[in-house]
């Protein structure tokens, strides 16, 4: 009976040292523990927030700066849109110096008088014109596009900086001349510098009409009755005689 007993005990003395050996966690080490787990989690949620709200605050800016980017293109496209609206006129060229052609806007076909235009005239830069020949009778596509004075042009351009700029120009190259009226009659009356004339062919038939003569001289032979053809052209309600001719039967 004592026998039995004393291996139970050794058995019993060895788990109580065993178990000596081996540290229990006390209530304050598994309240700090706690802590710290609380403290990473709570740094972690910190951090989280602050980088959220980096983020939101930044996203607008991004968002603004976006924004100013596409109205600034939108306001310089619109003022290109301005700049480069084309138009298209057409004229009588007055002068063509290089590069540069005068043109009257207000009367495209030939002059009624000499300086016809003169005063109001439009330059215009053709240096990169697309030039462009009108078909007419006669008409090969080999034609030079002559750009001259004399000439009808249409014109498509742009305003920039103040020059007119030409995309193209068109022109059937037929150089007009002055438009002149021919008239004939009896003279009625002669002074030092006009003719009266009774008009009974040609321009103006049945009125009377006084000319000019500033710009020619009145023949030798030229009276009172006396038959006459006058050519002549018309400003501001003058008649401006170029040439007479007597034909007295």
């Amino acid at each position: 009976m004592k026998k039995s007993l004393l291996p139970a005990l050794s058995l019993l003395m060895i788990s109580s040292l065993l178990g000596g050996c081996i540290p229990a966690k006390t209530e304050e080490t598994i309240q700090s523990d706690k802590n710290t787990v609380e403290e990473e989690k709570l740094n972690e949620e910190v951090l989280q927030g602050k980088y959220v709200e980096h983020e939101t605050e930044n996203e607008p800016a991004a968002n603004s700066m976006e924004q100013n980017d596409e109205e600034s293109h939108a306001e310089n496209q619109g003022e290109e849109d301005v700049v480069r609206q084309e138009k298209i006129v057409e004229g009588y060229v007055l002068e063509a110096e290089g590069n540069t052609i005068t043109v009257d806007l207000e009367n495209p076909e030939g002059r009624n008088y000499p300086e016809e235009g003169l005063d109001c005239g439009v330059e215009f830069d053709i240096a990169n014109a697309e030039k462009e020949v009108i078909p007419t009778s006669g008409y090969s596509e080999n034609r030079e596009c002559k750009i001259k004075t004399g000439v009808t042009v249409s014109i498509t351009y742009y305003e920039e900086n103040g020059k007119n700029i030409v995309t193209k120009i068109s022109t059937d190259n037929d150089e007009k001349e002055m438009i002149v009226y021919v008239s004939s009659g009896e003279i009625e009356e002669i002074t030092d510098k006009t003719i009266k004339v009774h008009v009974r062919e040609g321009d103006y038939s049945g009125e009377s009409l006084v000319f000019d003569t500033s710009e020619t001289s009145i023949p030798e032979e030229a009276s009172v009755n006396s038959t006459v053809t006058v050519t002549y052209y018309l400003k501001e309600n003058t008649y401006y005689a170029l040439s007479f001719i007597c034909s007295d039967l």
